[in-house]
């Protein structure tokens, strides 16, 4: 069985053509931001994507997609900077333009599901995944199985509130946890640190990865920067353990890359908020996909996962 995973993140649209036996058999990506509006943006991806099912015989399409509602299967990148985008139905535009089944997931649920089939999920059959890059989502596993919520929407932990912050998100409203705990939100700690530093202008602060390697180096300020990130993820981590009571937590995304060396303060706040019954229980880790393409093993999880229902 063959399928196409499609992930549309915030800088780069990845696609593969995936084999249940063989693995990732073709990728190819573009950068998401590079088309000129949102329809012509549909119209490159479409081109991409009928491009792969002419070489390769697919059974099913899945798609983990920003700000999916999977009651109206319509999604909406609402931090995505063209004029004219407006809730898109992507399963029907594609499924009448290349008549394979199509399938969209919440981007974040779609990494769960890849870390189920493929990751943690053969250790942990309740497990919470936390992506961290330029926002911060996450994916919810009960019993093996994703819950995504009536909407598809669940593991929206990102814009759970962290008390007497007042820095303005993207999603409308003040103090979400993805303003700190984030790609953009350690960029605003260090520009609000910087004294120099007078705006957050993007091109007087270092890139995320410098700011990693900076504090591994020695700096104080980035090493501030960095303990502040991690100790409030910990600290609003137990006010998700306390609700789902999960075996593990796992962390993926480009931020956990680098994240290692942060674990013991991540689990150091969080375990001194939990209750005395849910301490020393989680397992805190690093997801071992974040070099075996993630990002489109959890949209093509969710077609192999779709495809199978089909034919069963």
């Amino acid at each position: 069985m063959k399928v196409v995973g499609v992930d549309i993140g915030g800088t780069n649209t990845e696609l593969a053509v995936v084999d249940s036996k063989n693995g990732i058999l073709k990728m190819s990506a573009f950068k998401t931001k590079s088309s000129a509006s949102f329809a012509d943006y549909i119209d490159d991806l479409s081109c991409q994507i009928e491009a792969l099912t002419l070489e390769h015989s697919i059974d099913s399409i899945g798609i983990g997609a920003p700000n999916f509602d999977s009651k109206a299967q319509t999604f909406c990148p609402v931090n995505f900077p063209w004029d004219d985008l407006k809730p898109f139905n992507l399963k029907a535009h594609l499924e009448s333009l290349l008549n394979i089944p199509t399938f969209l997931i919440n981007d974040a649920n779609a990494s769960a599901m890849a870390e189920n089939r493929y990751g943690a999920g053969n250790k942990y059959k309740d497990l919470l995944l936390i992506t961290i890059g330029t926002g911060l989502g996450g994916g919810i596993i009960i019993n093996n199985k994703l819950f995504a919520g009536a909407f598809g929407y669940a593991g929206e932990f990102g814009h759970t509130k962290i008390e007497g912050l007042d820095r303005q998100c993207n999603c409308g409203s003040v103090g979400c946890l993805e303003t700190v705990v984030s790609a953009n939100g350690i960029k605003k700690s260090y520009a609000v640190n910087m004294k120099e530093i007078k705006s957050s202008v993007p091109t007087q602060i270092p890139s995320v990865k410098t700011i990693f390697e900076k504090a591994k180096s020695g700096d104080k300020r980035c090493q501030a920067i960095l303990n502040f990130t991690f100790e409030k993820l910990g600290q609003k981590m137990a006010d998700f353990i306390h609700i789902l009571n999960p075996e593990a937590i796992i962390f993926c995304g480009n931020i956990a890359k680098s994240m290692e060396s942060y674990l013991p303060i991540i689990s150091g706040f969080c375990e001194a908020q939990l209750l005395d019954d849910f301490k020393g229980k989680i397992e805190y880790g690093i997801s071992e996909l974040l070099d075996d393409k993630m990002n489109v093993l959890g949209p093509a999880s969710l077609a192999f996962t779709k495809a199978e229902e089909l034919v069963s």
